[in-house]
């Protein structure tokens, strides 16, 4: 042994570990092993071993990877430091590590690299967290690689199975152990492959999508100089195991990121999944590398694209309505709410016309490539002759759409244009969805088949009900963005929202 060092991870680390765990919409346990596999994959592991021993209260996490150097091994213990720069990869180091301290007896950490050996014992005491490093140390770990053993409390013994540490790797890294997939990723980023084992079983979902899926569709989606690929498509009868996966999984390097519908209330919503593979969006992650950042230019770019593309598979098998029949004219409730929120700080962006330099087609023009700056024109997705519809010029939808942006793809010159604001208000018959409405970021669907609509519409009261319901179907529009921070806030919006629209 040749070198020992004691050290501290800070002041109140208790409270820093706490805050660490409280940054997951899971529980730290889960938290845990979806950080410590994605370190072992940003190490370029192509064999990841999850032990668990009950008995002995003892989970241990083993790759084969390129290890941490001395400095790296140093840094893993610091609450200040990381060894890795944020949109660099799909974990932070000593993230698991930290998350475990909340729910373990001590953590062993045992690494060896190129240039360095050596093993740390850490644990929470109090409100630090000291650790100890032996340099040279060694254990039994006999390859290039890292080893994190959790020695458990009591609470996280009965907290672990082997069921539910499969069940994390399935839902968080899919794309990594479906038998398709992993070829995809072979290919592009971890070129030895990748497995994952628990209990010295591999686990692998070994049906093809061609088994699992009905109405498939290979999608390509292209946003500025990036492309990216998925496939979408609805679960056959009988596939019930894929429950669990149900949305559509936007992931990066393997990692899966979030699951959704892109703001969509589709019919058989349960049965509906889908993978998406966007390396490109690991800078728009939040710091636990969970979620995307709300308001992410990048993020946002990236799934109006995908939105679009989502909702032309919609209605190709009829699980979206692409016109949807006005019983009820709203033309003038329309007008009505526009000019509220044209004239409602929070919420002038949803009522005002914006001038902005679009690409119009022009053979003349530059070669552009696709990405933002376009407007809303007749031809559109559910366009119509005043230029209503998604945000896409005809033929954009296939990745042809002319923007502002130099590259390949049409001629287009730049040119000044008022583009049409406001909402539009449709409707929906979903006996099958609770809401009342569903907002998809420019139209409102109100749900005619929910009873509160129902009896608003007896009573007389109907005008009263969809402004009600279009301005909270605003408001959680604007939660979900991020764009409202406080309920209490929200709250207010909604108060002096009917309170202009009563003084009219």
């Amino acid at each position: 042994m040749s070198g020992y060092r004691e050290g501290k991870s800070g002041v109140n680390v208790k409270r820093l570990v706490q805050n660490i765990a409280e940054q997951y919409s899971f529980e730290p346990q889960i938290a845990a092993i979806v950080e410590l596999v994605a370190n072992a994959l940003d190490a370029k592991s192509s064999e990841i071993q999850i032990k668990l021993d009950k008995n002995a209260g003892i989970l241990a996490i083993i790759d084969n990877g390129i290890g941490m150097d001395k400095r790296q091994f140093i840094e893993y213990h610091d609450f200040a430091a990381t060894t890795k720069e944020r949109g660099k990869g799909i974990g932070f180091a000593g993230q698991g590590a930290k998350l475990a301290l909340n729910f373990c007896k001590k953590v062993i950490t045992e690494t060896w690299s190129s240039n360095y050996h050596g093993y740390s014992e850490w644990c929470l005491k109090g409100n630090d967290a000291p650790y100890k490093i032996f340099d040279g140390g060694k254990l039994d770990l006999d390859h290039l690689g890292t080893k994190v053993t959790l020695y458990l409390n009591k609470n996280s013994i009965d907290f672990y199975t082997e069921e539910v540490i499969e069940n994390t790797i399935i839902e968080h890294y899919f794309p990594l152990i479906h038998c398709e997939l992993r070829e995809f990723y072979k290919n592009l980023f971890y070129k030895d492959g990748t497995k994952i084992f628990l209990n010295e079983k591999e686990i692998v979902m070994d049906k093809s999508f061609e088994e699992l899926l009905e109405y498939k569709k290979n999608i390509i989606i292209k946003f500025r100089h990036n492309e990216v690929y998925g496939i979408i498509g609805q679960t056959k009868n009988g596939n019930a195991f894929l429950q669990d996966l149900q949305g559509i999984m936007i992931c990066t390097f393997g990692k899966v990121i979030e699951r959704t519908y892109f703001r969509k209330e589709p019919k058989n919503k349960e049965r509906i999944i889908g993978w998406i593979e966007a390396p490109y969006l690991i800078e728009a992650v939040t710091t636990d590398k969970c979620r995307f950042q709300k308001g992410n230019k990048t993020w946002e770019g990236f799934f109006r694209k995908a939105q679009t593309e989502f909702s032309a598979w919609l209605e190709e098998i009829g699980l979206l309505e692409s016109s949807i029949k006005r019983e009820v004219e709203y033309t003038n409730i329309e007008k009505e709410i526009n000019f509220i929120l044209k004239n409602f700080p929070d919420l002038s962006f949803f009522g005002t016309t914006i001038k902005r330099e679009v690409a119009i087609p022009d053979g003349n023009g530059e070669q552009r490539d696709m990405g933002e700056g376009t407007q809303k024109v007749k031809g559109t997705i559910g366009g119509d002759s005043q230029g209503g519809g998604l945000s896409v010029y005809p033929g954009e939808e296939h990745g042809e759409g002319p923007t502002l942006e130099k590259g390949e793809g049409s001629n287009a010159t730049s040119k000044p244009r008022s583009i049409k604001g406001g909402i539009r208000i449709t409707e929906d018959e979903r006996p099958d969805v609770d809401k009342e409405s569903w907002f998809d970021g420019e139209t409102v669907a109100i749900n005619k088949s929910h009873p509160a609509y129902k009896k608003a519409k007896l009573s007389g009261l109907l005008n009263y009900h969809i402004l009600k319901t279009v301005i909270l179907s605003i408001i959680e529009f604007n939660l979900d963005k991020g764009n409202i921070s406080e309920p209490q806030k929200a709250f207010e919006i909604q108060q002096r929202f009917f309170k202009i629209w009563g003084e009219q």
